[in-house]
């Protein structure tokens, strides 16, 4: 009896592997500057802070027109759904309007308004918008930028 225990254990095991979601995939994660149509180069830098549930990444200042992209390993297998990564943003126009924005989270609501794995932020001169990736058609995306937060002077 004890030998057929262990096959049925066996059998279920690979069964229930089988159906569960891949426990981890790539994510991608993109900060852009954008601002433009200002005198000063210091007024268009922008400031970000940006960290997740392991990892602290720091400060870091974008210039005009780059971008920072990180790329890591998602957690994606309930009850661990736990990658967020959030960030503070500082501007010469402000700061968002929450002090701590979630930028990237696994969460299934927050994955599709970003178009899956991949989340892209860009920084305008009157605000902070998530950019949605609307089409995806082999090597060419279309998207469109949603305001999330106009700039917000809080000093």
């Amino acid at each position: 009896m004890g030998r057929n225990q262990g096959w049925c254990f066996f059998i279920t095991a690979v069964v229930v592997a089988t159906l569960l979601p891949a426990p981890t995939k790539a994510g991608r994660l993109e900060l852009k500057n954008e601002i433009s149509g200002v005198s000063g180069v210091r007024k268009a830098k922008l400031a970000v802070k940006c960290w997740s549930n392991e990892d602290d990444l720091g400060w870091e200042m974008l210039k005009p027109m780059q971008s920072r992209i990180w790329k890591f390993t998602t957690m994606n297998m309930w009850p661990f759904q736990k990658t967020e990564f959030r960030c503070q943003f500082r501007s010469g126009f402000g700061t968002t309007r929450e002090d701590v924005v979630t930028v990237f989270s696994v969460q299934s609501g927050f994955r599709r308004e970003c178009g899956g794995d991949e989340c892209i932020w860009v920084a305008k001169r009157d605000g902070f918008y998530q950019r949605r990736i609307v089409s995806d058609e082999g090597d060419h995306k279309e998207f469109i930028d949603v305001l999330k937060s106009k700039w917000v002077r809080k000093w």
